[in-house]
Parts: structure tokens; sequence; C-alpha cells
């Protein structure tokens, strides 16, 4: 459903005390998408699988032809797969549009 669509990767914050905030955005790509288990398994471009951090919670934003969804979670696993750098991100709440303005609407 997603495949192939370019990602916007931000961590939003840490869940460890003593975990550092990355403000960088990273550049994704959609490898596969998941929905019965709301898993997005993202392939990282050019950074090293060890700077996404599994102790924070992310803001994920999907570019498709027609719109800009995002949706928030965690990083559950990262893995080299293939030689290519894989993200397991979980899904909390499901996916929302961005419109100009900054408003924002629940995707059914």
């Amino acid at each position: 459903m997603y495949e192939g669509n370019p990602v916007d990767l931000r961590m939003e914050k840490t869940i460890s005390a003593d975990g550092i905030f990355d403000e960088a955005t990273r550049q994704c790509r959609v490898y596969k998408y998941d929905p019965e288990e709301d898993n997005i398994y993202l392939e990282l471009k050019e950074d090293e699988l060890t700077v996404i951090s599994l102790d924070a919670k992310y803001r994920c934003y999907i570019s498709t032809r027609t719109e800009l969804l995002y949706c928030t979670g965690v990083v559950k696993e990262r893995y080299c797969k293939e030689d290519r750098k894989i993200l397991k991100f979980r899904i909390e709440n499901g996916f929302y549009n961005v419109y100009e303005g900054r408003r924002m609407t629940k995707r059914a």
C-alpha cells in the first residue's frame, strides 16, 4: 500500500531518562507495510542503524502522490537485510492526514 514511498523520520521524545534527543530528520522509504500488525518496515537511506534509538518515540511522515500522512510510534527492531538497513516501526493510533495550516484529521 505504501511501499516505495519516501519517509521523513523525526524523534518526538526520548523514553529513557538518560536518552539523548536527536533533532535530525532521517530519510527512509517504506520497504513493507503490515496493516494487521500495525508495523511499517522502513529502509534507512543515508545513516547508520545505530543513530536510531530503540528508546524513543518517533513521528513518521509518509509522502504519497496525493497526500502527506503521519503516524507516531516506536522503532522495535533495527537490522540489515540484503544490504538494506531496516527499521521495524510500530504504529500507535493510526495515520493522520497533514493539511496546510497545520490542521490534521485522523485517517479512517
